[in-house]
């Protein structure tokens, strides 16, 4: 059960002049700081994806699902970049299960504050919204929040159901019994009550609130619009004797609320009440009730379905009765709407919070509700026990105080000192005071060919004043921001000393041709506690050379020593390669596979079965020529093989469908057997090569060479 009471992590988004954000760290476990970046999202692209969520642009649930997941992640690499991005790993790390909630204030972004931001997703992980780890919740300018005060249960929720005969027909009663479904338990147990009103007229709502009955939840079951030309938000609530739609703004209902000083939690299960207008942060239904004092407000961005709106609430009230913090409720209900109806409407509910803490209605407790801790801690809460303590203390204190006369000589007495009693006073532990930076981040060799090894050199200093203690160094071969980013080097340093420096070293072997952003980072963990955390992220750009892209089967991709065995094919991924046994179709070879065999220190593939390498082992191998879309592409290829037999060897270069569109064959002589050979081909985007030999020949592969257009022959 989620009771953790979160950390916090506060954005503030302002929109700035040349299309530009300032994004705020305002508070955090590891403090604050602020970044300017490009404003990542196009008028566009966010027409585009809210016209999705609204309902209003007609597309596949797959296609919405990729456009979601792609709008998630760009705004989230935007905002969540460099320092920042720094600062949400480490106070992750340090919220541990408590959770890390992300408050974003949007009160200057403008017109980005229409954005669906329940959209982020880490690329590295799944959409923040989803986890009661990391809620997301609005949280706007603070004008007026109500002190938390404890309740006396029950507590009790006013349900006001308005369905004028002029909207479209919702199906109040299945939320109702949703609502019902939802809180049975907490009603049995005399926890909460429910009250419905049917009249929703905005007087019978005033009349109701004064009536001397305390109510701590308001719920409104409903329609809302968002008016463009007043740029108002509107309920529809019901008109006296038409029953047609009698508008109420969110001011206005805000206003009858707040009167109400009980009610702490207001619910708007309606379409677009938690919209408002970009010039005015306050305009909207749940941003009015909000700004007016009220702590929490949950409310819909978009059009909602009656059966999204139902498992909301049920989910909702269920996870409250279950003493989730309401942050974490609203995470449990988006979940439900999630597995239950496989879309996007989860992303449509929004939570306005202003609260300190998601627990909103701490319970009045009475003496007999008082913990039990046990042992002396619970004799000490006993008045009893207490009084005879104090009572004991103080008899002690005088016998002490009278021995104390008797034996101590005369004040009188010349040339005798006054015995003295020894005092010690601890003296506290001086604050730890460490400062780890990366000073330099260097590559041996500085340009290498792809594949190469290169030693990865990271400089370490230790700014502060205390030892550091244990810390953990890690290095990306991509940003730290990339989607699904591990470190591809990672260390320990047991200690450094104030002001002292380290040299961490790796090897690493780059996979392509191109320009890299590398990323080191120390202390990630924040294991060893700093007085600043946003100089441990290093950004180092490293360059390829053009040169060719060899692979000897020697070494895997992340530096370990491939030893004779049989091969699965794709142990060289990383490199964009895979090898494979083509059988023609031979039964007795079905099981072959790519062997490893050592010969003259060298590694080379071959085939045959794996308990009988000698039978099946002059099979075509094929290699598979995937290519990254972001590098530059393949224009040659060669490959050195051993002849084990005189005949003709051919190398053919194929296309996707697996068409040949040219070969090279090279005819060996009987005094070329045994002695290595090469063929080379051009690709021209060609998918993959073969290798033939003859029948009575053994195929006997030493190392595959690669090449692109800038490459030096």
């Amino acid at each position: 059960m989620a009771t953790q009471d979160y950390l916090d992590f506060e954005l503030n988004i302002e929109t700035l002049p040349n299309d530009q954000l300032r994004v705020t760290l305002v508070n955090s476990p590891v403090g604050s700081v602020s970044i300017e970046v490009p404003n990542p999202i196009t008028p566009a692209e966010a027409t585009r994806i809210i016209s999705i969520l609204d309902g209003s642009a007609h597309t596949s649930r797959g296609e919405a699902a990729r456009a979601a997941r792609a709008f998630g992640e760009k705004l989230f690499s935007a905002v969540f970049s460099g320092q920042v991005y720094a600062a949400y790993l480490t106070s992750r790390s340090q919220a541990g299960e408590r959770g890390l909630r992300i408050r974003l204030n949007l009160d200057k972004a403008e017109s980005l504050y229409d954005l669906p931001w329940e959209l982020l997703r880490d690329p590295s992980g799944d959409y923040l919204a989803l986890s009661r780890q990391t809620p997301i919740i609005r949280y706007p300018r603070l004008i007026n929040v109500r002190p938390v005060v404890e309740v006396s249960l029950p507590l009790r929720v006013l349900v006001l159901i308005s369905s004028p005969k002029d909207q479209a027909a919702l199906n109040v009663e299945a939320e109702w019994q949703s609502l019902q479904e939802a809180t049975a338990d907490l009603r049995q147990r005399g926890l909460l009550e429910l009250e419905r009103v049917d009249d929703a007229q905005l007087i019978t709502l005033q009349r109701k609130l004064r009536s001397g009955v305390s109510y701590q939840i308001f719920h409104y079951i409903g329609h809302a619009m968002f008016d463009e030309r007043s740029a108002v938000g509107m309920l529809a609530f019901e008109a006296p004797r038409t029953e047609l739609t009698q508008p109420v703004s969110g001011e206005a209902l805000a206003r009858e609320l707040v009167e109400e000083n009980s009610i702490r939690l207001v619910v708007l299960n309606a379409c677009q009440g938690a919209r408002q207008a970009r010039s005015d942060p306050f305009s909207g239904i749940a941003s009015s009730i909000v700004a007016r004092g009220v702590p929490a407000v949950v409310a819909m961005q978009f059009p909602i379905t009656d059966d999204a709106a139902r498992i909301f609430a049920h989910e909702f009230y269920r996870a409250l009765s279950e003493g989730y913090p309401i942050e974490a409720a609203v995470a449990e209900a988006r979940r439900a709407l999630s597995s239950s109806l496989n879309n996007l409407e989860w992303a449509t509910p929004v939570l306005f919070l202003r609260a300190q803490s998601g627990v909103l209605f701490p319970k009045r407790r009475t003496y007999s509700e008082r913990p039990s801790y046990g042992g002396l801690r619970e004799a000490l809460l006993r008045p009893r026990v207490l009084i005879g303590l104090l009572a004991a203390i103080a008899i002690l204190f005088g016998l002490v105080s009278l021995l104390n006369s008797l034996i101590a000589p005369s004040q009188g007495v010349q040339g005798t000192p006054s015995p003295t009693i020894a005092t010690f006073t601890p003296t506290p532990d001086a604050p730890r005071n460490i400062d780890l930076v990366i000073t330099r981040v260097r590559f041996l060799p500085p340009n290498p060919a792809p594949g190469q090894a290169v030693t990865v050199a990271i400089e370490l200093q230790n700014n502060g004043t205390s030892d550091s203690g244990e810390f953990e160094w890690v290095w990306f071969d991509t940003s730290a921001e990339a989607e699904n980013a591990t470190p591809a080097l990672r260390g320990k340093v047991a200690n450094l000393s104030p002001r002292a420096k380290t040299t961490v070293i790796g090897t690493y072997r780059f996979g392509w041709w191109g320009t890299y952003l590398t990323t080191a980072w120390v202390n990630p963990d924040n294991r060893a506690p700093e007085s600043n955390i946003f100089n441990n992220l290093v950004p180092r750009t490293l360059s390829t050379s053009g040169e060719p892209f060899v692979v000897d089967f020697s070494r895997l991709p992340d530096e370990s020593l491939l030893e004779p065995s049989a091969l699965r094919g794709d142990e060289f991924a990383k490199w964009s390669l895979a090898l494979r046994v083509e059988t023609d179709g031979n039964p007795e070879c079905a099981a072959a596979s790519l062997l490893l065999t050592l010969a003259d220190d060298l590694n080379q593939v071959t085939t045959g079965l794996p308990n009988a390498p000698s039978r099946c082992a002059n099979l075509p191998v094929i290699f598979e020529l995937s290519q990254p879309s972001d590098g530059p592409r393949l224009n040659g290829a060669r490959v050195e093989f051993l002849p084990t037999a005189s005949g003709e060897h051919t190398l053919e270069v194929r296309a996707a469908d697996d068409s040949v569109r040219h070969r090279e064959t090279l005819r060996v002589a009987a005094d070329q057997v045994n002695t290595p050979q090469t063929l080379s081909v051009s690709l021209d985007g060609a998918a993959r090569l073969v290798l033939r030999v003859p029948e009575n020949g053994r195929t006997v592969i030493r190392r595959l060479t690669r090449t692109v257009a800038q490459a030096q022959p």
